[in-house]
């Protein structure tokens, strides 16, 4: 996993192509074409932490995408959604809006040209919504590799926590947010391997270093 984290960003910081093979090699990773190391119990809050802020994050960003290549200029129709997002605070609050994760991704991968519908919207924004996609995607490019680590620590932490009994009563969290992240997984691989044409169409540099780098706040 940190030749994946060293790889990747390298990738941030190299030319399209480099960036291009080595976010095909994440989607890959993201849609299960390879493992992670155990994770012990004692990072178990850290777990559950990093999936709950990684998930509002990809949470964010995939509903604001595919609002902007279905009906741009309604974004107020989600507003209340999105704003409910934002103020999630555990991984329950944020499994209330699965169905709208699961929604949205299968619009962005259901797109024949997500590039050209991105940059359609893009170019048709004004500057507000120019910077809501630019933001939105960088933001995603962030989740898009976080949740390569994620989706490899879940099934060893789930088990290691149902064998430790001072989690055990907590496990239905830990459970919650492994599903969160498979899901997202299942989801994004599809988009990784797209994402330097993505950034690309939007006029936005990929993020320097994923590994460290926090989502931009999205003004609604």
């Amino acid at each position: 996993m940190k030749t994946v984290k060293i790889a990747f960003a390298a990738a941030m910081l190299l030319a399209p192509v480099a960036a291009h093979a080595q976010f095909g090699g994440l989607g890959k990773k993201v849609l299960g074409g390879g493992g992670g190391d155990s994770a012990p119990a004692a990072d178990a809050d850290a777990f559950l932490a990093n999936a709950s802020r990684s998930t509002k994050n990809v949470m964010l960003s995939a509903a604001l995408l595919a609002q902007a290549v279905t009906t741009r200029g309604d974004l107020a129709g989600r507003k209340a959604e999105l704003v409910a997002l934002q103020n999630a605070h555990d991984v329950k609050e944020l499994d209330a809006h699965r169905a709208s994760l699961s929604s949205d991704l299968a619009t962005l991968n259901g797109r024949a040209d997500l590039a050209a519908d991105l940059s359609s919207a893009y170019d048709a924004g004004n500057a507000e919504q120019k910077k809501m996609i630019q933001t939105a995607l960088a933001n995603l490019a962030i989740g898009i590799y976080r949740n390569t680590e994620l989706v490899g620590q879940a099934p060893a932490m789930v088990q290691g926590i149902g064998r430790n009994p001072l989690l055990a009563t907590r496990i239905g969290q830990f459970r919650l947010a492994a599903a969160l992240v498979e899901l997202q997984g299942k989801g994004l691989g599809g988009i990784a391997t797209k994402m330097p044409k993505l950034l690309s169409a939007v006029k936005v540099k990929a993020p320097k270093t994923s590994a460290t780098s926090e989502p931009e706040a999205v003004a609604l």
